[in-house]
């Protein structure tokens, strides 16, 4: 059994849709699996060797471990055969938390939607016994999703601010892909903004596609005052 399983399209996308997150939960004593869908290797930048290696020595920032499936860059859709992957994924690893990126709307590519969709369906597949029936069910306590960027209106903040070092050394680690744009510094900005909305200096947000069950609702009195 793994706490947080935090899925991408590609071997950065964790980093900067969630990477403050993790490296908080991290700090927290929890245990961390990143899945990366492909390898990135239609990218303009780098190539599949390189982004694994990228990608492990971000994982090991934190202490999480990595993996990476063979799902085909520019070519992931919401398909059955790609639900029983992440169906047999989930079964395998015992995940309490999903993370996936936001699985509606618009994107800069389309396989972090497909990614996002994908995993709310095998989530749900993943309870399904006739289903890989090799394969002991397996139900997560949650799923949210990382969003694209602070623009959409976020359900929960977590205030990363005391993990900005370690998440951008995460960040820091994807250097191929610094020669397109500077992404660290724009993910950043967003977790500013974000951070301003509940006065701390950095956050980053999620959103859940079901109704948040809580036992105390004093776990959500923050949520109601203003600043």
């Amino acid at each position: 059994m793994v706490d947080i399983l935090a899925l991408g399209a590609h071997p950065d996308d964790v980093e900067f849709g969630c990477g403050g997150i993790l490296a908080k939960a991290a700090a927290q004593g929890h245990s961390i699996i990143i899945v990366d869908l492909t390898t990135g290797e239609k990218g303009t930048n780098g190539n599949p060797e390189i982004r694994r290696k990228e990608g492990q020595a971000a994982a090991k920032v934190i202490g999480a471990e990595r993996l990476v499936l063979d799902f085909i860059d520019c070519d992931i859709f919401d398909s059955y055969q790609n639900r029983l992957k992440l169906v047999a994924l989930f079964r395998k690893t015992k995940p309490r938390l999903i993370l996936a990126p936001m699985w509606k709307g618009e994107q800069n590519h389309p396989d972090h939607l497909a990614c996002g969709l994908i995993t709310r369906h095998a989530c749900r597949y993943a309870r399904f016994a006739k289903i890989l029936p090799e394969l002991p069910i397996w139900i997560p306590e949650g799923v949210l999703h990382y969003l694209p960027h602070a623009g959409i209106a976020a359900q929960i903040l977590i205030d990363v601010t005391e993990h900005v070092n370690a998440w951008s050394t995460m960040m820091s680690a994807h250097t191929s892909q610094f020669k397109t744009y500077p992404y660290s510094e724009w993910a950043l900005r967003e977790a500013a903004y974000l951070g301003g909305l509940i006065g701390k200096e950095y956050a980053q947000g999620l959103i859940a596609g079901n109704p948040i069950e809580m036992e105390d609702v004093m776990t959500i009195c923050r949520t109601a005052r203003e600043l």
